[in-house]
């Protein structure tokens, strides 16, 4: 399925990690790129070209977001929600049980090492570090050897990157060769997953998960940081992505006639 011209793979939750966990335990192949996708991702990739490509060229777009759900019904289709929160956790698991290394890259300093804190003292025997790249506009190029290094040193099979859409996204479809060369396996791209993992942003209540306003939480909550840009893309995915299951379903009632 397609939503403003991106890519979404219809995987159940079940489905998604399965195939998650056999590319992380493969011997060879091509590095798995997951990208969690919401709303504002939609709303951002209908604007810039380069980052439409880029999600379309993921191994695996998951929804993350009700936004996106809503958009599949409208178009008579269905799409199950993986949320990035919840697949830093179930790949911790897998990269435990399976004996796997997993690396986090990207939040703050304290956020990143009080992840891997947590997730150490869930999941027995976890390997798992982390590094925190400085924030600006771009990872400048001392700090990308840095990243490299850290990749090398640790040789993770599994990393999520924690650095914003759309950054995230971007950098690892820049740096595919690199994390490959690493060993890297799987790449999620996670958003803010580990600060809630980290416990530096409060997890939604269980009720406002199931209802799907993740995002009218998080805005309570960051205010300042989130009211401007969920102002303006929020209502502009809305409004394309009415419009094109209108449109869908028009096509399609002028073809059964």
């Amino acid at each position: 399925m397609r939503i403003l011209g991106v890519r979404l793979d219809p995987l159940t939750p079940e489905a998604a990690l399965e195939l998650i966990e056999e590319r992380l335990c493969a011997e060879a192949g091509e590095l798995t790129i997951v990208s969690t996708i919401n709303a504002e991702c939609l709303a951002l990739a209908s604007q810039d070209h380069a980052y439409h490509e880029v999600l379309n060229q993921a191994s695996l777009n998951l929804a993350d977001g009700v936004g996106v759900t809503i958009a599949a019904r409208l178009r008579g289709g269905r799409l199950h929600r993986l949320q990035g929160s919840r697949l830093v956790y179930e790949i911790a698991a897998l990269c435990s049980s399976r004996g796997k290394r997993l690396f986090l890259l990207g939040a703050g300093p304290r956020s990143a090492r009080l992840a891997c804190e947590r997730l150490r003292a869930l999941y027995d025997g976890l390997e798992v570090e982390s590094y925190s790249p400085a924030f600006g506009a771009s990872i400048q190029k001392a700090e990308q050897s840095k990243i490299e290094e850290r990749l090398r040193d640790f040789a993770p099979q599994a990393l999520c990157v924690a650095l914003g859409m759309p950054r995230q996204e971007m950098w690892i479809h820049q740096c595919r060769s690199v994390l490959a060369g690493a060993g890297v396996r799987v790449v999620v791209g996670v958003g803010g997953a580990v600060d809630y993992v980290a416990g530096s942003v409060r997890q939604p209540p269980s009720w406002v998960r199931n209802a799907g306003l993740e995002w009218l939480y998080r805005l309570a909550l960051q205010p300042r940081l989130r009211w401007r840009r969920q102002l303006t893309r929020l209502p502009r995915f809305a409004a394309l992505a009415g419009l094109e299951a209108v449109r869908l379903r028009f096509r399609r009632t002028d073809g059964e006639e």
